[in-house]
């Protein structure tokens, strides 16, 4: 004679009731609720990779402080002044590990700066950082360090950095050497998809969030 198992479920809790009738009455709210803590998550996470990648990574050389900006620059060799403007997404260590400063340091004074953003400089959100803008802070930092004219060498965007100086202070710049720039404007259409993080508000929650995981 066969017999049959039952199981016996659970009554569900007030609680969790209550927090099935919030949901279904609100499923924007816990939508936004949810994707909060998310985020809040993502940027302790992330605040905790970006110390131990800076205790991994101390700053190599000096800093100075610019028109409110905390500017990260390595100096080395002597001679004539040569700047070098690194571009996007990279860093003073590129022309470290490429060789070019020890290279170049044996008949030059060297200065290599970290843009605003990159490296070990700071990026204020209050100011659009055009080449303009940063051939402006690129120059007071030159004056500061007592360059009155020196070769300035751009690298990808840091070449419209290095354009933009030399029109705007010509006294200054006595040669150019642009490598990998970008010159003319065109359309672009990876400029428009990548542009969010440029967004006020929306490119400081993207940088402290998503940002850094995507790039890893």
């Amino acid at each position: 004679m066969m017999t049959a198992a039952y199981l016996r479920t659970r009554t569900p809790s007030p609680l969790a009731n209550k927090a099935r009738t919030i949901a279904q009455s609100h499923p924007y709210a816990v939508a936004a609720a949810v994707t909060a803590g998310a985020l809040a998550i993502s940027a302790l996470v992330n605040r905790r990779l970006a110390r131990n990648a800076e205790n991994d990574n101390p700053p190599a050389g000096q800093f100075l402080e610019v028109n409110g900006v905390r500017l990260h620059y390595v100096e080395r060799g002597s001679g004539p002044p040569l700047v070098l403007l690194h571009g996007n997404g990279s860093m003073i260590q590129d022309f470290e590990t490429s060789g070019l400063i020890d290279l170049a340091a044996k008949n030059y004074r060297v200065i290599v700066f970290d843009r605003p953003g990159f490296g070990h400089s700071d990026r204020p959100r209050n100011v659009v950082w055009s080449p303009a803008a940063q051939a402006e802070l690129i120059n007071s930092a030159l004056h500061r360090l007592g360059v009155p004219h020196a070769i300035v060498l751009g690298h990808s965007w840091g070449a419209s950095v290095a354009v933009a100086l030399a029109l705007t202070y010509p006294n200054l710049v006595q040669g150019l050497v642009l490598a990998s720039g970008y010159y003319y404007p065109t359309l672009r259409p990876d400029v428009v998809a990548l542009s969010a993080p440029a967004v006020p508000l929306v490119g400081d929650v993207l940088g402290h969030t998503i940002s850094p995981i995507v790039s890893r």
